[in-house]
């Protein structure tokens, strides 16, 4: 895994080619899916791979939420192609593997376009900001051939690609920032082996390549940042024991901490309750409904004890006040039925009941109009007639999306 990397011609021909039979494909589909007219407003040439420099967007035109935790805004954690500060959709068709992204203004679409047709059972995806643009970007990586590349994004544009140097495809990529320059870097983990790496990414190039200390093969590696200094860190834990583990990194260097284990029946979900920018836990056990909260400092940890709610509530973060901590949505699975917690560190500081809508429907999150809450999309696989919950608090206002919007149930959304 060298620390150097470039596209050849081919590869950039290649991919640019499948943007544009991509985009051949969005008349097949409009027709043949029923997916309504919106999509044949994105012409071919809006889909071209253009140089960042020729981009008649510039960084100092870029608006943020009004959230006031860096995290819940980030471009890198909640999908913002534009950088307009409003959490975009992305959309992937099961059948034809087509990835569309959807720029958004609440609950309106405002444009889209294809990012290209992928083989789905062999192209993963992380989301990323690779140059501190304000702009979510893609790592688009092939788990069969080992294959790498970045996507730097524009919109709905794909402004500039790259290969990488291919990784075995035992090698499982997470997204952080481990050297604190808001330029996305990519974390391995070798699942069979326990070999770690990370890159230290400068754009579309990997500006250093470098291994850490092999782990024991079992361990899963989450991306944290525990003690709140811009800098990404791990959390190691052993599913099988409870095991808990925490490397602070700086850059390319580890310091390694253990941490209280906690019985292999939690879950942990990651949040930031208490609004200190350092990432805290629910853990749940979704067998017993128990929950109970870290709020971390480094390795010191304060518990406490959550209200049990049974296996069918599924648990979702949010920020639905924009106090800049992180609160509880609440589905049920069973019954359609929603609930909010309104967190401020370990305690509940506000609860309520949402009005309820069909289990059939499936809720995503993030924040659609700027205003810094955590709103709701409400996916109906089957008719496509979404629904988005805008937030205040416990209060939510409902929009439906427009008609010629809606997608079919090959389409899927996070």
């Amino acid at each position: 895994m060298s620390s150097t990397s470039k596209s050849s011609p081919l590869q950039t021909n290649l991919f640019s080619q499948s943007l544009k039979k991509s985009s051949a494909l969005l008349e097949t589909l409009d027709n043949a899916q029923g997916i309504g007219k919106n999509f044949s407003s994105s012409s071919a040439s809006s889909l071209e791979i253009n140089s960042l420099a020729t981009q008649k967007s510039s960084t100092s035109e870029f608006t943020t939420s009004a959230n006031p935790n860096p995290y819940l805004r980030s471009a890198a954690i909640a999908p913002d192609f534009n950088g307009d500060g409003k959490v975009d959709k992305m959309w992937v068709n099961a059948q034809t593997g087509e990835i569309v992204i959807r720029l958004m203004d609440g609950g309106q679409v405002l444009s889209q376009g294809s990012v290209g047709k992928f083989d789905i059972n062999a192209w993963t995806y992380k989301i990323a900001d690779f140059n501190n643009d304000g702009k979510t970007d893609f790592l688009l990586r092939n788990k069969q051939t080992g294959e790498n590349r970045v996507a730097l994004m524009d919109g709905t544009k794909v402004a500039s690609t790259a290969a990488l140097e291919k990784v075995d495809a035992n090698w499982n990529p997470l997204i952080g920032d481990f050297n604190g320059d808001r330029k996305t870097d990519i974390f391995w983990n070798n699942s069979k082996t326990g070999q770690n790496a990370v890159w230290l990414m400068d754009g579309t190039k990997v500006s250093s390549a470098n291994v850490l200390e092999t782990t024991a093969a079992g361990l899963t590696p989450t991306v944290v940042d525990f003690d709140g200094n811009g800098k990404s860190d791990i959390f190691w834990r052993n599913a099988n024991t409870g095991a808990n583990n925490a490397w602070f990194m700086d850059g390319t260097k580890a310091s390694k901490f253990s941490l209280q284990s906690q019985s292999s029946s939690l879950t942990p979900i990651l949040g930031d309750f208490n609004g200190d920018l350092k990432t805290d836990i629910l853990w749940r056990n979704t067998s017993t409904g128990q929950n109970k909260i870290w709020t971390m400092n480094g390795i010191v940890v304060t518990e406490g004890a959550a209200k049990t709610l049974d296996s069918s509530w599924q648990a979702n973060i949010g920020d639905f006040d924009g106090d800049g901590k992180t609160d509880i949505f609440w589905h049920n699975q069973k019954t359609g039925e929603n609930t909010a917690w309104l967190m401020n560190g370990t305690a509940v500081k506000s609860e309520a009941f949402l009005p309820s809508n069909s289990a059939s429907l499936t809720p995503s999150f993030g924040d659609f109009n700027g205003d810094g809450k955590t709103d709701v999309y409400w996916r109906d696989q089957a008719s496509g007639a979404d629904k988005i919950w805008t937030m205040n608090g416990t209060k939510a206002t409902e929009s439906t999306l427009a008609t010629k919007d809606r997608l079919g149930a090959a389409w899927y959304t996070g």
